[in-house]
């Protein structure tokens, strides 16, 4: 169910430049780290393939802050992506309002594998299957870096006023779109030692109201991404 109301515009802080750190390896820090890749961050990483041409990958902005696994909004079943040995793990977690969690990861390490956890129906038993090995996820993997996936920020901290203004009485009027259930969709990511955790909900709906909210479209094109790799 949509929801419109009215309500005045509100101020998003902006990330620092500032904030420009170096990770300490395999060590969580106790404070909030949020640690900005610059705008071409490289790992360096042992095949050549299409997308690991040089031995580097391109990975676009990279932005980490292990504090967002604290946070408890679902339960996953699978083991902490801190706890991963791979060199970049990407997992997308789709979370509907009335049905089961399933999760699809992808990984590299010398080369890149697919995975796809699911819940049989009626059971709380978790299955595994590996995705078409035909699927060229090295272009998988590009089009979710063209999309900003390990740069996106967390839906609720968008900036996502949508304003009409009336030049007879003077006043601009905020729109703003709620939506009470629907699916929820989780990234949860690994690059080298940078490690994120974020999420959005309805991003379709949201990014067709807030056109001008390109994080918003991007996060949608993500999940048909996603989408069409599990599609059989």
């Amino acid at each position: 169910m949509r929801k419109y109301s009215h309500q005045p515009k509100k101020k998003l802080e902006g990330i620092s430049f500032d904030d420009l750190r170096f990770p300490i390896k395999n060590k969580l820090p106790v404070s909030m780290t949020r640690l900005i890749a610059t705008t071409i961050f490289i790992l360096v990483v042992s095949a050549v393939t299409a997308q690991t041409k040089d031995k580097t990958i391109f990975v676009g902005n990279v932005i980490s802050d292990t504090t967002t696994f604290r946070s408890n909004d679902y339960l996953t079943s699978l083991t902490s992506i801190l706890k991963s040995e791979n060199r970049i793990e990407i997992r997308f977690i789709t979370s509907p309002s009335f049905e089961n969690t399933n999760y699809t990861v992808l990984t590299f390490n010398k080369k890149w594998s697919a995975k796809y956890y699911y819940y049989k129906p009626g059971t709380k038993n978790l299955f595994s299957k590996d995705i078409n090995a035909i699927i060229d996820i090295d272009t998988i993997f590009s089009r979710l870096v063209s999309n900003n996936i390990f740069s996106l920020p967390n839906q609720n901290s968008l900036k996502t006023g949508k304003y009409k203004y009336n030049p007879e009485t003077n006043e601009f009027i905020d729109s703003r779109m709620e939506m009470a259930d629907g699916t929820c969709y989780y990234i949860e990511f690994k690059v080298g030692d940078f490690y994120r955790r974020y999420s959005y909900c309805n991003p379709n709906h949201y990014a067709d109201f807030y056109p001008q909210v390109y994080e918003l479209r991007n996060f949608a094109n993500i999940v048909e991404i996603f989408k069409a790799l599990t599609k059989e």
